[in-house]
């Protein structure tokens, strides 16, 4: 019923623990895909160990590596339903359940869980991770390519803003409050600064000039 997709990079030692985290806290069918980059071994080795389905992605390491990772996820998956998981997240019980049960009530594109983290996103006005429905994504996509769920021009930073203003301005993004989907982010002190995160960062300003060149898009 959902496709929990896991774009990583660099961090074999989160397989484990995302894996064990989800098994505990799932109810609905889940299939789980990690994606990795070319030369990624460790994380494909830790993959296999925990059984985990991976697919090495056929571009390279480059710009817009984590929605050209989801979008891959999407194209290779046919669940009714995708989470654009990171692995640096911890599912708590019931996430699926309330995510779907906002989605069905709502008839969402997009849900948003709560981090646990962002206050914007505990607030439910943004999401840093988000269930989405794949008739959304097929039908509408991004606000100027359907099939995709995210923008691939972004370095990294602000693809989850404009997924969330994007179903906004559509009327198709719901929060679901109580789904909670902890991000271990060394921001909220619950993890490490590593060169994954610093990478994902390096391009920050440019791609807050790109969201703001394509705000328009979707508020005009």
């Amino acid at each position: 019923m959902i496709a929990v997709l896991v774009p990583a990079l660099d961090r074999p030692e989160r397989v484990e623990p995302f894996v064990e985290s989800l098994a505990a806290a799932s109810v609905v069918p889940i299939t789980l895909l990690w994606i990795i980059s070319p030369g990624d071994a460790p994380t494909a080795k830790a993959c296999e160990a925990a059984g985990v389905k991976y697919v090495t992605t056929p571009f390279p390491l480059g710009g817009g590596d984590y929605a050209r990772k989801v979008n891959l996820g999407i194209e290779i998956t046919n669940d009714p339903w995708v989470f654009q998981a990171g692995d640096d997240i911890c599912f708590h019980p019931g996430w699926d359940e309330e995510a779907l049960g906002v989605g069905a009530r709502a008839a969402a594109g997009v849900v948003g869980t709560n981090d646990l983290g962002n206050p914007l996103v505990k607030s439910g006005r943004h999401a840093t991770h988000s269930l989405i429905s794949r008739a959304y994504i097929e039908a509408q996509g991004t606000i100027d390519e359907p099939g995709k769920a995210l923008h691939e021009g972004y370095w990294h930073c602000w693809v989850d803003n404009e997924l969330i203003e994007t179903a906004k301005h559509r009327r198709a993004y719901f929060a679901a409050r109580k789904s909670r989907v902890e991000h271990l982010h060394h921001i909220w002190h619950k993890g490490r600064n590593d060169a994954t995160y610093r990478r994902g960062q390096e391009r920050f300003h440019e791609d807050h000039l790109l969201f703001m060149e394509r705000r328009p898009l979707w508020r005009s």
